[in-house]
């Protein structure tokens, strides 16, 4: 379960932005995650929860944007989306793609209380 270290990872980068979680206490954290991330949205929010239980982020809440798979055709250039799985262009049916989305895993926003 690398969903442990990665909910580390995240409350880690939250550290570096917010001085201190008493003056400046997390609301929110927006994260977008790939279809192809190899996350497991399930697995991070019960991670990231059992991490800041008890702590000043106790109260923060971990939103998840998922981003779906793109790819752009090799061949004929067309841009489709993808199901986890199946690497073909929609349009060509060539295998010779490369994806331009789906891998992300980033913080997008820390939302802190007034």
């Amino acid at each position: 379960m690398h969903e442990m270290s990665v909910a580390k990872n995240i409350l880690d980068i939250v550290h570096e932005h917010v001085q201190s979680e008493d003056e400046n206490r997390v609301r929110s954290i927006i994260l977008k995650i790939g279809e192809m991330s190899g996350i497991v949205c399930d697995s991070l929010e019960f991670c990231f929860s059992s991490l800041v239980h008890n702590t000043p982020l106790g109260g923060a809440k971990l939103f998840i944007q998922t981003i779906p798979i793109s790819a752009e055709c090799n061949f004929c250039n067309y841009n489709s989306r993808l199901e986890y799985g199946i690497f073909f262009c929609e349009k060509c049916h060539s295998s010779d793609i490369k994806i331009i989305s789906g891998r992300e895993l980033q913080i997008v926003q820390i939302e802190l209380e007034d």
